[in-house]
């Protein structure tokens, strides 16, 4: 028997130990490293990353950095990925790993094109688009996940395509691919409206925690469209969107406290409810509470907080509490221009736009129309609508029905963001950051990464994580 074999056969006898049940890491360990000590890869591999998961040993880095060197100089690409993967949870800038990434993707290591996929999708580099294609041949969910996302929204005109790679990446076990589905199904997004499929996906996207999921899944059980009606069932997911701040199911539940549809009333629990969402700025929430303030709900009456809640509300889309404007007005025998009847008809005009581009947009309920909905955005845009202003960016960033023009996305941005939106002002600060359509300076970026935390944004933690690697890495 060569030394070869020898080593090979040592190796077979760790691994029916370290596969049996429950496996002998005592007895596989000592022949991995017997076998690893007389060159063989494979061996060495499996070594490493015992010691680097602590698998019948305490974990230790250095030696699994030292087998992994070894299974790597004997030629094991999957070593040569985990090594670059220690090298940055050790604080390695990814700059300084990215040429190991980049050789081990050109050599068709998967994991590799995914890692290198999602560098270049942070950095907004159309390189991410070759790697994820890269990647999905070989059936990658990640990568199927973001060419779907890409097919869906980012310029390239294909929704069965996106429901196809949908498909593959939630049969893989992706959950967020499910609740994309969902979405499709629920409107029609390059597929037919079919409520049952939506259901399916939606209870496998809820059951996985995913909020928006748990929300929606409970509107559609309390409403008893298209499928029977289960009021409790309903409340129970909705609640368990809302204990994690889901925006949308908190203002749904204030809503159903407030006038004691499937709840019973607590203007109390309204209110809580109610500022939670507001806090994001969601319209509906915001209306509510004036309501609450406007009619002394749970608390006296203060027809300044309402009217402030009001116009609050009006500026992200309400056209509900517009017509409270109105009323407001009506009863104090105060003729306000800001709100009459004339500039009520206009603003629906604006918002009706804004819907009509959004819809076209995403293909919902429509095909799917980059160039209507370029032209719908740009009325509301210009119109002062400030969730239209930043998807009017996203189409001119995206290149989406008319040539890609930064400049012209940072304008858009700029207008949504001094209008408090806060997705306009995180991809404003992602731009400054960038220097991509306007001169690059971190300090200015930081600055919108700090407005968009004070305004509300949904994720401010991941917001300020991003202003401390901004500062280390100007």
């Amino acid at each position: 028997m060569t030394e070869t074999e020898n080593a090979d056969s040592i190796f077979q006898q760790a691994q029916k130990l370290l596969t049996a049940m429950p496996p002998d890491y005592a007895t596989a360990l000592p022949l991995l490293e017997q076998a690893a000590e007389a060159g063989h890869a494979e061996a060495a591999f499996q070594l490493g990353g015992c010691m680097q998961y602590g698998m019948g040993t305490d974990p230790n880095r250095v030696q699994a950095t030292y087998w992994l060197r070894k299974a790597a100089e004997g030629g094991h690409t999957t070593a040569r990925y985990n090594l670059a993967l220690l090298r940055e949870d050790n604080g390695i800038n990814i700059q300084s790993v990215l040429p190991a990434y980049l050789s081990l993707a050109e050599e068709g290591h998967t994991d590799a094109q995914v890692r290198v996929m999602h560098y270049y999708a942070e950095q907004k580099d159309d390189r991410a688009l070759y790697w994820a294609k890269q990647a999905a041949q070989k059936h990658h969910p990640q990568a199927q996940l973001f060419l779907a996302q890409h097919y869906q929204k980012d310029g390239s005109l294909n929704l069965p395509a996106a429901h196809q790679l949908y498909q593959q990446a939630a049969a893989q076990g992706i959950v967020s691919a499910h609740w994309q589905l969902a979405n499709q199904f629920l409107h029609g997004q390059g597929v037919v409206k079919n409520h049952t499929q939506a259901l399916y996906h939606l209870r496998i996207a809820a059951d996985a925690g995913i909020p928006a999921a748990q929300a929606e899944l409970g509107k559609l059980l309390l409403e008893g469209q298209h499928l029977p009606a289960d009021p409790e069932e309903g409340i129970k997911w909705i609640n368990k969107a809302a204990r994690e701040e889901d925006d949308n199911a908190c203002a749904f539940l204030a809503k159903q406290y407030l006038i004691g549809t499937n709840l019973p009333r607590d203007y109390k629990k309204a209110a809580l409810f109610a500022a939670k969402a507001a806090r994001h700025n969601h319209p509906d929430a915001l209306c509510l509470l004036g309501d609450i303030r406007q009619y002394g709900l749970g608390i006296h009456a203060d027809l300044e907080k309402a009217r402030s809640y009001y116009e609050h509300a009006v500026k992200y889309g309400s056209l509900v509490a517009m017509q409270r404007l109105l009323m407001l007005d009506s009863r104090s025998h105060v003729a306000n221009p800001t709100y009459n009847q004339e500039v009520l008809e206009f603003q629906q005009s604006v918002e009706r736009n804004y819907q009509s581009g959004f819809a076209l947009h995403y293909g919902i309920g429509v095909p799917q129309d980059f160039e209507s909905a370029f032209a719908y955005y740009s009325l509301a845009a210009r119109n002062g609508h400030p969730k239209a202003q930043t998807n009017l960016g996203m189409m001119y960033y995206n290149g989406e029905g008319i040539e890609a023009d930064p400049k012209q996305a940072a304008r858009w941005f700029t207008q949504a963001a001094t209008q408090g939106d806060t997705t306009a002002q995180y991809n404003l600060a992602c731009l400054h950051y960038s220097g991509t359509g306007v001169p690059q300076d971190t300090t200015v970026a930081c600055k919108w990464l700090q407005t968009a935390i004070d305004s509300g944004h949904e994720h401010p933690e991941q917001l300020r994580e991003l202003i401390r690697q901004w500062r280390e890495n100007p």
